[in-house]
């Protein structure tokens, strides 16, 4: 998937610390769509409210979240499967950083996909995986808290050192 040519990643870049997963959501909502948002800051904290609130994009219940702890994982698979009409599952990669990894790159091929990053002990950012290698050697992604797209090869997914923003563990796949 090619990130569009009428909007730059840096318009995406989130406006605070806590939306990232905000942040991803809406450049989802851009790769997916003709949609473009005219603010792409409010729209992005207008995001977050939905994401952390206690109903979905499918119009369900969620488990609320304090905004200040950023994006639930759930909420994030709540909004790509409204997005895409797919049933979107989290999967947990930290003990398994490889096969995260290997589940990572057969969904990228098909819509983008979620992905928490870390320290050892939490998950602390979220970056939207836009398009892999034909081999799988590397998975492109949108870093919103840099606001640009980056490519991290597979040996730093499968060993813990991501490397989006100061975040080095591969944590959920969504």
């Amino acid at each position: 998937m090619d990130w569009p040519a009428d909007l730059r990643p840096a318009a995406l870049k989130q406006p605070d610390a806590r939306s990232c997963g905000a942040a991803s959501v809406v450049a989802a909502r851009v790769l997916l769509t003709s949609w473009r948002p005219d603010d792409p800051g409010t729209a992005i904290r207008s995001e977050h409210r939905r994401l952390t609130s206690s109903h979905s994009h499918r119009e369900r219940f969620q488990v609320p979240w304090p905004r200040r702890l950023g994006t639930p994982p759930w909420a994030v698979a709540n909004a790509l499967t409204a997005l895409t009409g797919e049933r979107i599952a989290t999967v947990n990669a930290r003990p398994r950083p490889g096969l995260g990894y290997d589940v990572l790159v057969e969904q990228v091929r098909t819509r983008p996909v979620g992905v928490y990053v870390g320290n050892r002990w939490l998950p602390r950012h979220v970056v939207l995986a836009i398009a892999a290698a034909d081999d799988g050697a590397a998975v492109r992604v949108f870093d919103p808290a840099r606001g640009d797209l980056v490519t991290v090869p597979r040996e730093r997914w499968q060993t813990h050192r991501v490397g989006a923003g100061r975040w080095s563990h591969l944590w959920f796949v969504v």
